[in-house]
């Protein structure tokens, strides 16, 4: 009696063929969802930036504006502050910046809003509008804001 132990090469090249399939699918789902994350965060970090110049627009007791730019946007108070032209939509002087973010090159910033900015002041009603993020994949989310400044996520964009 004949007693083998071990893979046939037939055996073999089947299993490496069914884990190189296995592999690609994973790729391929990992890659999607790194995308879904980048443009999630993004959103994210938008919303977190309003909410966050919303208060500060009451503590400088001036205008808080957030303008997009060529890959980033900023946020900064437009109170006039060292020499600035107060309420000119333009950060200069010694005006504080809240902060700027860098937008990867695979996503694209753009808004409902005049000039690419939003403007509000404490206590103020706003212009509503929204900014929208979409990425080269198509896929897009929303950061919508309210006449009365409050903001939200639109995940259909």
């Amino acid at each position: 009696m004949k007693t083998c132990s071990g893979f046939t090469l037939y055996e073999l090249l089947i299993a490496l063929a069914i884990l190189s399939i296995v592999a690609t699918v994973g790729t391929v789902s990992l890659l999607g969802m790194k995308e879904r994350s980048q443009l999630a965060g993004l959103a994210n970090l938008i919303k977190a930036d309003l909410n966050r110049g919303r208060i500060l627009a009451a503590r400088y007791k001036g205008y808080v504006v957030l303008q997009i730019g060529d890959g980033c946007y900023e946020l900064f108070v437009d109170n006039g502050a060292g020499g600035g032209i107060p309420g000119d939509w333009l950060r200069n002087g010694e005006e504080v910046r809240i902060g700027r973010r860098e937008i990867v090159p695979a996503i694209t910033l753009d808004s409902t809003f005049p000039g690419e900015h939003l403007r509000w002041r404490s206590g103020g009603r706003i212009r509503p509008g929204t900014f929208t993020l979409s990425h080269r994949n198509g896929s897009k989310i929303g950061v919508v804001v309210n006449a009365a400044g409050r903001v939200r996520l639109d995940m259909a964009g």
